[in-house]
């Protein structure tokens, strides 16, 4: 994901294109890395209970990371760290806060990825390294949630009299999505963009036409894109209801049934193993539906509060409300604070464009594309007031 970043800097001429980049123009760190350089073992650690310890090694690396930030002075610094970890069932973090802040940071991303490509590349580490560390599906999205939620608190908190962004950001996002959110915000509008999923997913040629409009939208602005944490296909769960209740143990999930297929090429997924086909447990994938599906709704509403406005794209498309995008249309005019603008596209062609539902939200309509690109070009680039503000 660094290197595939460093890409966009180096492409943009933010630094010179070397083996090697040179620290004065950009310093990226791992914590976890750091600790491992000064010797300690942070696999064999966390899965003791040395609170102390793993205390005291996390914080000498935190200390390592400002003090060479402090003495070179980069332009950009890029910090890696998990803000929580998950090991023998539980729960904890090690981050010292004094010590963030001497990193001076001005934005929080957390990077995300589907529920599958989390398991898959567990597993993947664990075949090489033998560390026999297993998290079923329900551990993985509650660590996810965990270190979104801690990423939150800390955004908040982190400065005593102001809040830094936090965003929250799928690893299937283009390269370029990342570089621009970190380095360019105040340049280009902060777009949700929202689409039929569920009722075009298996029409290639609809998925082919919406695919072009987001790329298209991925060119021209900052975007937010729901299809790059796409984990809660109906058919897998299909498949895995069908084999528990013939007690068979094992399913094999394949991506055309997993995902909406995209090209990995220029994401910060790019050059990672493939995750599919993949073995399953059945009864591991629908203990976690239920709970999958309150993630997903959510953090399509979180994407939303990131983008200052959404641009919807042919809500009636074949005739039939798209219920994903009205609640998402619904939540961005009445419910987040402030008021996100809803531009949206109607192709001449749909139907149903006289719904009754459709009076109930604040929004303008476009018949050319064009027209509908140009006023979402018009947002005020400066940032709205940041995701994280408490509401309360």
């Amino acid at each position: 994901m660094v290197a595939n970043l460093l890409g966009r800097l180096a492409a943009h001429g933010d630094v010179p294109e070397a083996p090697a980049v040179d620290p004065r123009a950009v310093l990226v760190a791992s914590v976890e890395d750091v600790i491992a350089e000064q010797g300690d073992d942070l696999a064999s650690s966390l899965a003791s209970f040395r609170p102390r310890y793993q205390l005291a090694a996390w914080q000498r690396a935190g200390l390592e990371i400002a003090e060479r930030l402090e003495a070179i002075d980069p332009r950009h610094s890029l910090i890696d760290a998990h803000l929580t970890y998950y090991t023998s069932g539980r729960q904890f973090s090690l981050i010292d806060v004094p010590t963030i802040r001497r990193w001076r940071p001005d934005c929080i991303i957390t990077l995300v990825d589907d529920m599958l490509d989390i398991h898959a590349a567990l597993q993947r580490r664990d075949a090489a390294q033998h560390t026999n560390f297993r998290l079923r599906l329900r551990e993985i999205l509650a660590w996810r949630t965990a270190e979104i939620a801690m990423a939150d608190l800390l955004a908040r908190n982190l400065y005593e009299m102001r809040a830094i962004p936090h965003y929250v950001v799928g690893l299937k996002h283009p390269a370029e999505m990342l570089y621009r959110l970190i380095f360019r915000r105040r340049q280009y509008p902060l777009v949700y963009a929202s689409f039929p999923i569920t009722a075009v997913r298996y029409d290639t040629g609809l998925r082919a036409l919406i695919d072009g409009i987001r790329a298209e939208l991925h060119r021209r602005f900052i975007v937010f894109d729901p299809l790059t944490l796409d984990e809660g296909t109906p058919e897998v769960f299909d498949k895995a209801r069908t084999a528990y209740a013939d007690s068979v143990d094992r399913i094999t999930v394949y991506e055309d049934e997993a995902r909406w297929p995209l090209e990995l090429a220029g994401t910060l997924s790019q050059g990672r193993p493939p995750t599919y086909p993949m073995s399953l447990d059945p009864g591991e994938a629908l203990e976690v539906w239920d709970d999958l599906e309150n993630q997903i709704r959510h953090r399509d509403l979180t994407m939303v509060e990131q983008a200052q406005c959404v641009a919807a794209y042919r809500i009636t498309m074949g005739g039939r409300l798209s219920t994903g995008m009205y609640s998402e249309l619904l939540y961005a005019s009445h419910t987040a604070e402030p008021a996100r603008p809803v531009l949206m596209y109607a192709d001449p062609t749909d139907d149903g464009l006289e719904h009754p539902f459709l009076r109930n939200f604040n929004h303008r309509t476009f018949h050319g594309l064009e027209d509908w690109y140009e006023a979402i070009s018009r947002i005020n680039p400066t940032p709205t007031p940041e995701p994280q503000q408490p509401l309360f």
